[in-house]
């Protein structure tokens, strides 16, 4: 079968367009490698588990994609949060924004360099925890930046979870001159008892399936968003 260069071309932008959420901005070209344990996230829009998400991911870019003098910042959003009393529209929860990034030595399966920060802040990880009466997975989206050295984000900007609620990524990257995402990922969690890769649809990219660890146990967190 023949394929003309301009759809090979076409297709291959489609590709590289894929790491973020349909709709979602900022969009990320690249993918970020982004590994709870010995469960990677393979494919954008993968249904993991609450138990396989429980802990916070390591990170990893592809060699042609990270510089070993830059400092990244790593930021987490669910993008599904239930609406407020009153009100019909889903917010999005800051899960993590974790600065100091560097690229390491090491690599993981494939290649690709991984990063390492000992910073847990400004925004400490909260790990997936959808409630089981909601309709709908959630979106969990990563993303990694940069890391300007006039980031202004200190750990009592998000003391509490409440202060994460509605987290503005665009205004927060735009006030700290973050630019464009080096690369992002996103999986998906369904709080459901029941919750399915059947369950979803065709929301993820290429469709949803069920990997990680089974069951729908959390780390404790609370309140679990």
């Amino acid at each position: 079968m023949h394929f003309s260069k301009g759809l090979i071309v076409v297709a291959a932008v489609g590709v590289a367009q894929a790491q973020t959420p349909k709709g979602f901005t900022p969009a990320a070209k690249a993918q970020l490698d982004v590994i709870f344990n010995s469960t990677k996230v393979n494919t954008p829009g993968e249904l993991l588990s609450k138990a396989a998400t429980a802990s916070q991911p390591q990170l990893a870019l592809p060699p042609s994609a990270v510089s070993s003098t830059e400092t990244y910042v790593f930021v987490m959003l669910d993008l599904d949060v239930p609406p407020a009393a009153g009100n019909d529209t889903r917010r999005v929860l800051l899960h993590a924004l974790n600065t100091g990034f560097k690229a390491t030595k090491q690599s993981v399966a494939g290649g690709d360099v991984l990063l390492a920060s000992s910073e847990k802040g400004p925004a400490t990880y909260i790990s997936p925890g959808p409630p089981a009466s909601d309709t709908i997975a959630h979106r969990y989206t990563q993303l990694l930046f940069k890391q300007p050295s006039t980031l202004e984000a200190s750990a009592s900007d998000f003391a509490n979870t409440q202060a994460r609620i509605g987290f503005d990524i665009e205004g927060f990257a735009k006030k700290n001159g973050l630019g464009e995402p080096v690369a992002g990922n996103f999986f998906m969690v369904d709080g459901r008892a029941n919750g399915s890769a059947g369950a979803m649809g065709t929301s993820g990219a290429g469709g949803a399936r069920q990997t990680g660890g089974g069951g729908s146990r959390g780390n404790g967190t609370s309140p679990r968003k």
